[in-house]
């Protein structure tokens, strides 16, 4: 089998499994295989594979028939242009998500020009430690600290930290409780915001993932509630909570922080939709 032969035959595999994007996925793979980019595959198509890179690919693309998630095979998923490591213990880090990242980034440069510079900043439900990373890659004036309830989750942080070369400080503990007693500047976070209901029409690979990091109660809003009880017990007197919200949420997440007296303002992905909620 050539690099062109395996290019068919793992896309026509792919497709038969029903597998979106069969043809990327299938690149992807043999790229990985090969220790070659995608782009060069179509440059090398008359290459040979040997017995041992064939059966490697082979296995692969019978995982991924499987809907296991390319990630999980491939060990890797970029974020915000970060190479980051992820497994099955982790949510897979999704491009959505970037929104929250640039958005603080922006406001806190705003706050910079004001003459404040050390802040401190909580990342709640950090999973693979991409938003605790990505904050304090892009901005290394920030003390950040990332929590998570999952020790498993923590150990993936914890690896891609040290591979970035970038200070975190990681904390074990459910919701709030690793943070409490300090006062934060922001608290930031990608909670569970999946409803029941649209949790079990997921796609087969969604339940591939930890489910606790996708399910937000029957309605999707049991973070947002509770972070919204306790949220002046933890912030300093002007800080501020920056969060992922489903595209259909924003209403019901800016009443939440609203009841209990906070000022709310939402900001929109690349898609345009509904995707991150400021409250202050």
């Amino acid at each position: 089998m050539n690099v062109l032969e395996g290019m068919r035959w793992g896309e026509a595999q792919l497709l038969d499994k029903k597998i979106d994007n069969a043809r990327f996925d299938a690149d992807m793979l043999l790229a990985e295989v090969l220790k070659v980019s995608r782009d060069k595959l179509y440059f090398e198509r008359d290459r040979e594979l040997s017995s041992d890179e064939e059966n490697a690919f082979k296995q692969w693309v019978v995982r991924r028939s499987g809907h296991e998630p390319l990630q999980y095979i491939l060990k890797s998923q970029e974020f915000m242009g970060l190479p980051f490591y992820v497994d099955e213990r982790v949510l897979i880090p999704r491009s959505d998500s970037e929104t929250l990242v640039e958005t603080w980034l922006e406001l806190v440069r705003q706050e910079e020009k004001q003459g404040r510079e050390r802040i401190k900043v909580a990342d709640l439900c950090t999973g693979s430690g991409v938003l605790a990373i990505s904050l304090a890659y892009y901005y290394p004036k920030a003390e950040v600290v990332g929590s998570d309830l999952s020790s498993d989750a923590l150990e993936v942080a914890r690896v891609n930290a040290g591979n970035l070369g970038v200070p975190v400080n990681w904390r074990e503990g459910d919701f709030a409780a690793p943070i409490r007693g300090e006062w934060w500047d922001w608290i930031i976070s990608n909670p569970p915001y999946v409803a029941m209901a649209d949790y079990v029409q997921c796609a087969p690979e969604i339940f591939r993932e930890p489910f606790m990091a996708f399910l937000g109660g029957q309605d999707g809003l049991d973070f947002y509630r509770r972070l919204a009880e306790e949220a002046r017990t933890l912030l300093k007197p002007e800080g501020k909570i920056l969060l992922e919200i489903g595209w259909d949420q924003g209403e019901a997440v800016c009443g939440i922080f609203q009841k209990k007296g906070f000022m709310t303002q939402v900001f929109p992905d690349l898609a345009g939709r509904d995707r991150v909620i400021l409250a202050r």
